[in-house]
């Protein structure tokens, strides 16, 4: 086991524990990470850094439910990944995306806001994902849904930077076409939150 892991291991043993410090140090270690990857999918500054509070909120108020051996990355991007979609499901529902989305469609598609429904377009989104070939889904969700690095992926797996690019690279170019297959809407969603 790698020293990163035992010093995540006892981060989050401590963490349990109700050891203020530990959770000091994943805030400082995981803070910047949590916002780039919330900044890149919400587009606004103010909303990345509530979603980056939300996160570490909800990390020390369930702390007591992480298991010991649980990987504090995962959990944290794991979380953040489903602030984000909170987001946009409110964002849906007041129809705030009116006006971005009628910028963005075609004079053939007037599709509304209205017409959108959020938890058929998740679902859609993750069955296309699962048609990925297993490898390339998998890096594909370490990088958007965990918000690794390729470099992380790659030592992770144990395998090159240059191999976790083109497998990225292969899971955009089919994604955006069965997207685009799918409606400029579904397009539009695609690119929130994988571009």
């Amino acid at each position: 086991m790698s020293k990163e892991l035992n010093h995540d291991e006892d981060l989050v043993r401590r963490l349990i524990q109700g050891d203020e410090s530990a959770f000091d140090d994943i805030y400082d270690r995981y803070n910047r990470k949590i916002y780039l990857f919330s900044f890149r999918n919400l587009k606004n500054r103010q909303d990345a850094e509530g979603a980056v509070q939300e996160v570490f909120l909800n990390l020390w108020k369930d702390r007591r439910k992480l298991r010991k051996a649980e990987s504090i990355n995962a959990w944290l991007f794991s979380v953040s990944f489903n602030i984000i979609r909170k987001h946009f499901r409110r964002l849906a529902s007041e129809n705030k995306l009116k006006h971005q989305l009628s910028r963005t469609n075609s004079d053939e598609d007037r599709t509304t806001i209205s017409e959108l429904d959020y938890n058929d377009l998740m679902l859609k989104a993750e069955s296309l994902i699962g048609k990925l070939p297993p490898r390339q889904q998998h890096i594909f969700l370490m990088s958007r849904k965990q918000g690794m690095s390729n470099e992380e992926i790659s030592r992770m797996l144990h395998i090159s930077e240059k191999t976790v690019e083109n497998q990225i690279s292969k899971a955009k170019r089919a994604l955006r076409k069965a997207f685009l297959d799918e409606s400029l809407i579904s397009l539009f969603y695609f690119l929130l939150f994988f571009h």
